[in-house]
């Protein structure tokens, strides 16, 4: 049986995220457990099937109501909040190369590439991002087998092929106190309502992986920041 104590871990950044502001880690753990059992994702499926209905047995942390529809990681969602610095906007791109229409079969035909709608549509689209030296969080699990997982996580939040997100080391040490789930009172992750009634109530995922709406629902939720301390 797996050995679990209550950890730290810190993510130390070296760019801006991209990323909401609750960012869990046992997201990141999962996927990596899954990377780690069956390769590298070659392709995603939006709107895809549920995801699995019980625990993963290879994310090393420990696991509340493993039994039932509620179950989930005892594993905090980023902390301190709000644990950003600033915040900014930048922009990406996507356009079509004029130096490359030649390219394009117009099945013998005169064509036009069109740029505003369809296959060649140009984008220019926002990406608001946070900047922080780290960012935290709290958990009851393995410490050897977080820091093997984590040890090849080099960009965290979304955008990461276009390089946010990005992670310089990870520190994963014990900790003198579990705040996994609360941390002086307050909670540190989304429970639900049952557990919590002092909660916030917020529409949220519950486990990984959080975008799934089989894993989506009201919650009791911590204060979600809505300036910078």
């Amino acid at each position: 049986m797996a050995s679990y104590e209550p950890l730290r871990v810190i993510a130390h950044l070296r760019s801006g995220i991209v990323a909401d502001a609750w960012l869990p880690l046992d997201a990141v753990l999962d996927y990596q457990a899954k990377r780690q059992r069956f390769g590298a994702q070659e392709a995603t499926a939006p709107g895809g099937p549920p995801a699995p209905p019980r625990p993963d047995p290879d994310v090393p942390l420990q696991i509340h109501h493993a039994a039932t529809d509620n179950w989930y990681y005892a594993c905090s969602w980023a902390q301190p909040q709000p644990w950003w610095l600033a915040e900014g906007r930048d922009y990406w791109n996507k356009r079509f190369d004029g130096a490359f229409a030649y390219l394009v079969d117009f099945a013998g035909r005169r064509g036009k590439v069109v740029v505003k709608e369809g296959t060649y549509r140009a984008y220019h689209m926002p990406v608001f991002y946070f900047i922080a030296r780290q960012v935290e969080w709290y958990c009851l699990g393995d410490q050897e087998c977080i820091t093997e997982l984590l040890s090849t996580v080099t960009h965290i939040g979304k955008k990461r092929s276009q390089g946010w997100g990005r992670v310089a080391a990870w520190t994963v040490q014990p900790w003198p106190h579990d705040w996994s789930l609360r941390r002086e009172g307050q909670l540190t992750r989304g429970l639900p309502l049952f557990e919590a009634p002092d909660g916030i109530p917020a529409h949220y995922g519950l486990r990984p992986p959080y975008h799934s709406r089989f894993n989506q629902m009201v919650l009791a939720c911590p204060p979600i920041p809505s300036a910078i301390a």
